[in-house]
């Protein structure tokens, strides 16, 4: 558990006493008291970082308070477990979480326990034998997929109009400034007017739900 108490200021983890002879085997510092054993600050983020690092957050048996107290208590803690979460869904669901989600510890725990059951009831279908093009379908939205995709240059400068825009959802808009930094690398003069309407126009066509990037359209 975390110690809360004004004489352990900082990040420290409280064990029993009872597990004194189990500890000591281990390469943490700890540190005896009256009433319980202490690890203290980096050593202490070093234990959590040893728990977590290569934990199954779908079936491993942890708390996930717990969990959170940590991530609550240090922000440098909460920016690498948000990592190996991100990561742990990529690997184990070939998934990502959007920007929103993923800043979010909790939310992102709750959004793996649905990535599971998904992943779960797909295996079933096929163990049912259920053709996969049929058994995806339960899949989340959040599935990572492979495309390939022909576009003109004039169909480019559409895609990047509409997806370089702040409105655009996070994921296509990523994905549409780097293909406008490929493409100006191949054809700068041709695509130097190429992105978002606002950077050609220099002001913003959403009106009041504008970015702030550039004022809106009288």
């Amino acid at each position: 558990m975390l110690s809360e108490s004004p004489d352990n200021p900082g990040f420290s983890i409280a064990f029993p006493l009872e597990l004194e002879s189990i500890l000591r085997d281990t390469h943490f510092n700890i540190i005896s008291s009256d009433t319980k054993l202490l690890i203290k600050n980096e050593s202490a983020l070093n234990f959590v970082r040893y728990i977590y690092g290569n934990l199954d957050f779908a079936v491993s048996l942890y708390s996930e308070d717990k969990l959170l107290g940590f991530c609550n208590k240090n922000a440098q803690l909460n920016e690498e477990i948000l990592s190996i979460m991100q990561n742990f869904i990529d690997q184990k669901y070939y998934a990502m979480a959007p920007e929103s989600i993923s800043k979010s510890t909790k939310a992102l725990l709750t959004y793996i326990k649905g990535l599971d059951a998904c992943k779960k009831h797909y295996i079933d279908l096929i163990r049912a034998g259920i053709d996969q093009e049929d058994a995806r379908y339960i899949l989340p939205l959040g599935t990572q997929t492979r495309l390939v995709m022909t576009m003109n240059v004039r169909s480019l400068y559409n895609f990047f109009n509409l997806r370089c825009c702040e409105r655009a959802q996070t994921e296509i808009r990523q994905l549409a400034n780097l293909m406008l930094a490929e493409v100006k690398k191949i054809a700068p003069s041709l695509f130097e007017k190429a992105g978002a309407p606002c950077e050609k126009l220099g002001y913003c066509p959403e009106g009041d739900f504008g970015c702030g990037k550039y004022p809106p359209s009288k």
